[in-house]
């Protein structure tokens, strides 16, 4: 794949993923485990959320590296461009309305969004700093991706839980939908398969 090619589909991963995340938000219902720990971290900072994903993001760069699984330049520049992204796109999503309604966004919304992170995976020039640790600890426990993104997520879900983020039924339906769709938008567009990640170090 052209090098060209490669930035687009990492921008593009990044923009679906961060239009999603803004959906999740707009329907109030609770977001995601790991954007949990980002609304928290932004109310304690008294940053955007934008902000607290670039935050968040670096520092789970850090913890990648700790695992022996490097980063590559999309993972460095996907935390930036992700922040910047939502808090561009998150204005002009609007309120939605009516518990019906709002569910299926949460649920259509988190199995889209699954879709930018396997776009990443497919430009390979370095997964999301999240997705990273994920196949970090893939490779240690040897187990398959949906099964470590879902303990991942119960993790993220407590932490985020303390820090005071916005948590309710959208966050289960996150949780759950997450690691499956990710397995499955990953084999559809040809990125690495749960039964296919190598060795990262």
């Amino acid at each position: 794949m052209p090098a060209l090619a490669r930035a687009a589909m990492v921008l593009g991963g990044c923009i679906v993923s961060s239009t999603c995340y803004a959906v999740t938000i707009r329907a109030a219902l609770g977001l995601g485990p790991l954007f949990v720990v980002q609304d928290g971290m932004a109310l304690h900072l008294g940053v955007s959320i934008g902000t607290a994903v670039i935050i968040v993001g670096l520092s789970l760069v850090v913890l990648a590296l700790a695992l022996r699984t490097w980063p590559g330049p999309a993972t460095i520049v996907v935390p930036f461009i992700s922040g910047i992204a939502l808090n561009a796109v998150l204005p002009t999503v609007p309120v939605f309305h009516g518990l019906v309604l709002r569910l299926a966004l949460v649920v259509v919304a988190s199995w889209i969004m699954a879709l930018g992170g396997a776009m990443i995976f497919r430009a390979a020039t370095g997964v999301a700093a999240y997705d990273l640790v994920m196949l970090g600890i893939c490779r240690v426990l040897r187990r398959k991706v949906s099964v470590v993104r879902l303990a991942m997520e119960l993790t993220m879900l407590g932490c985020g839980w303390l820090l005071g983020g916005a948590v309710g039924m959208g966050t289960v339906i996150t949780a759950v939908l997450i690691g499956p769709s990710l397995q499955f938008w990953m084999r559809r567009l040809g990125a690495l398969g749960a039964d296919e990640l190598p060795a990262t170090t």
